[in-house]
């Protein structure tokens, strides 16, 4: 999945809905602007691995609200 293909209006629904939580706030406002998860990762000082799993839950909770 694409965050940053998603319109203004459906970034702002998931925003409100998702309930995300902590660095899974970081990394969706950041993917929404089609930042790389390695940018990400380094920026959240995780291991990439650590960020994909994040970006998963995130994924998943965008899924649970469509």
């Amino acid at each position: 999945m694409i965050i940053a293909d998603f319109t203004k209006p459906e970034l702002d629904y998931f925003r409100e809905n998702c309930n995300f939580v902590g660095d899974e706030i970081i990394l969706f406002e950041m993917r929404s602007k089609g930042i790389p998860l390695e940018q990400i990762a380094d920026k959240l000082n995780r291991s990439i691995d650590s960020t994909k799993l994040i970006s998963r839950k995130v994924n998943k909770k965008i899924l649970k609200v469509l």
